[in-house]
């Protein structure tokens, strides 16, 4: 009996120390368990601190952006109301069409010297009807085009103190081939030449008009398509004014 104690005590050592190892193994696991946790809380805490940092200057950005929005907005439509009313003022105080070439035409003579009182006069003189002659004169000649000659490119009225005559552009067939006369579609030029110098010149597609004073006589034009190659001009008489 005496025999069989140490081997029990040492049997009750080796329990002890291995109770012991558990023991520290555990704690080491709850302290890095611990410790981890706690370092695992912190860089959430740290991230959802920024995150809402970043929330915060998103929201106050946003706020901003709608704020200036509105602002441009209002910029947008002062501008709008600011383009109407310009565009108001320029159709009402702006002539266009005939309109226009009459105004831009009273300048021209205002800046020739021409009195600003005649030409009111004229003007309001146009109002009356006018007093022409009953028979009006129409001749036809030839359209002058690039290169080619003419002997009846020209017309005299008024006793030969007026002529007139025209240039035109080439027409051509179904193959784009080039023809010997001018084409009614296209744009013609046409002069109103006055006996001792100064010519008149008229642009655009047939038909034409145009009136010229000559002393106390008022010649008024109109050019319209003859036959083929030719232009036909009528002139007529009124007095003046």
């Amino acid at each position: 009996m005496p025999l069989g104690r140490p081997r029990r005590r040492r049997r009750s050592g080796r329990a002890f120390l291995i109770l012991f190892l558990l023991l520290v193994i555990g704690g080491a696991i709850a302290a890095g368990l611990w410790y981890g946790y706690q370092t695992l809380s912190q860089t959430l805490r740290d991230r959802i601190v920024a995150l809402e940092q970043q929330v915060t200057r998103l929201e106050a950005a946003r706020d901003a952006s709608e704020r200036e929005r509105g602002a441009l907005s209002v910029d947008l439509e002062e501008a709008r109301a600011s383009l109407r009313y310009i565009e108001t003022r320029y159709e009402r105080d702006v002539p266009s069409g005939e309109a226009q070439a009459l105004h831009e035409l009273v300048v021209q003579m205002l800046n020739q010297g021409v009195d600003a009182e005649r030409l009111a006069f004229l003007i309001r003189s146009a109002a009356t009807p006018a007093v022409c002659d009953a028979r009006p004169t129409t001749k036809q000649f030839m359209v002058a085009v690039p290169g080619l000659a003419l002997n009846d490119g020209a017309v005299t009225f008024a006793d030969g103190r007026i002529t007139v005559s025209a240039d035109g552009r080439f027409a051509t067939d179904e193959q784009g081939r080039t023809e010997a006369w001018f084409d009614t579609a296209k744009p013609v030029r046409v002069r109103f030449a006055r006996l001792g110098g100064g010519t008149d010149e008229v642009e655009g597609i047939l038909p034409l008009h145009h009136s010229m004073v000559v002393g106390e006589n008022e010649l008024r034009f109109s050019v319209v398509p003859g036959r083929t190659g030719f232009a036909e001009v009528t002139g007529v008489r009124c007095d003046y004014p």
